[in-house]
């Protein structure tokens, strides 16, 4: 079963957090009858008083709101399972969240647009198998290489440079991470690409190096490097604008001078990023040229909705609880419809 709004189950915490305040004030009110005597002896002189009824009618309050909270996630689940086959290449993608991506010199920032290349690609790569790597001076693979391409959507929301461990930038290491993370098929004449989106700023002549190792292997290294000519200050949210060792402003710029060479050693093309819609369909264009392969996928291809599960039990609960009263009934304790000693004939 998934949620296809999974967001919404945020709301059970403050369901929880009423439970707990309901509870406690059953144990007050509990206790503060205790002061005025023997419990069950004051019970006796509040007959109409049950805190059981109370509780239940609480509970069954927050067993509807917890169920409309599941409705509202939208619970579904597959019903069937289809494998078909696709014929592609795989791709691992490289996100570069160095600091230096913050900065705005393009508009909105460097880290906007790159994260905008990566969910184009990944809206135009749907017969091909991706993965996606995100980098600094360490690499971390977040999706492994595979065709559910709406995970790699999900990665890509949260990326930013604050959930990097360091800071700095390495390419050859993040092209080192993705040369092992292809898979293993058997099929080795599939095409493997990997696409590097950086503003390049790496003072390390090692990517290079690394991006011809990987052009031995067949694997391509394409470059898009994002950032202006200028280039632009880096602002840190929180700190402010990052300043140098005199004080200065540090000034950014796309390096394509190295973006060209990493490209050229790695058999790739290298691209700049002034417009996203070119850029990747330049990219696009290169990919489609690459040997493909055939590869099966297994899916759910359809989903029933599953929350009349939750919605039919809450309205139940919802009408009952409604005729439910905190308090005994006088009129209902008096109607005893098993007494036998109605029954009886009279003497």
């Amino acid at each position: 079963m998934r949620f296809l709004h999974p967001e919404i189950l945020w709301l059970l915490v403050p369901i929880i957090v009423l439970g707990l305040f309901s509870l406690y004030r059953i144990v007050t009110l509990r206790k503060n009858i205790k002061r005025f005597g023997e419990y069950e002896l004051v019970r006796r002189l509040m007959p109409d008083l049950s805190l059981r009824r109370r509780m239940n009618k609480d509970f069954m309050l927050l067993s509807v709101a917890t169920l409309l909270v599941l409705a509202a996630a939208r619970p579904q689940m597959g019903t069937k399972e289809e494998t078909i086959e696709k014929r592609g290449i795989e791709v691992m993608i490289c996100l570069d969240l160095s600091n230096s991506m913050l900065s705005q010199d393009v508009a909105p920032s460097r880290l906007s647009i790159a994260k905008n290349i990566v969910s184009r690609l990944t809206d135009k790569l749907t017969e091909d198998k991706l993965g996606l790597i995100f980098f600094t001076s360490s690499a971390y693979v977040q999706l492994p290489i595979t065709n559910d391409i709406v995970s790699g959507k999900m990665f890509l929301e949260h990326a930013s440079p604050e959930i990097m461990p360091d800071q700095g930038t390495d390419i050859a290491n993040a092209l080192r991470l993705a040369s092992r993370s292809f898979s293993t098929s058997e099929d080795e004449k599939i095409g493997r690409t990997v696409i590097v989106i950086s503003d390049v700023e790496d003072h390390s002549q090692k990517a290079v190096d690394m991006a011809k190792e990987l052009a031995q292997k067949g694997i391509a290294v394409n470059i898009i490097g994002v950032g202006s000519d200028n280039g632009g200050p880096i602002s840190i949210p929180g700190e402010g604008y990052v300043q140098d060792a005199e004080g200065q402003m540090v000034i950014s710029k796309v390096n394509d001078e190295l973006g060209k060479e990493l490209a050229s050693a790695g058999n790739g093309l290298y691209v700049r990023a002034t417009n996203v819609s070119g850029a990747v369909s330049v990219l696009t264009k290169a990919l489609e040229k690459m040997q493909k392969a055939d590869f099966k996928q297994t899916i759910y291809s359809t989903y029933d909705e599953k929350f009349a599960w939750f919605l039919l039990p809450a309205l139940l609960l919802l009408i009952v609880e409604s005729i439910y009263l905190n308090r005994k009934n006088r009129w209902i304790k008096r109607v005893n419809l098993f007494d036998s000693s109605k029954n009886k004939p009279e003497k």
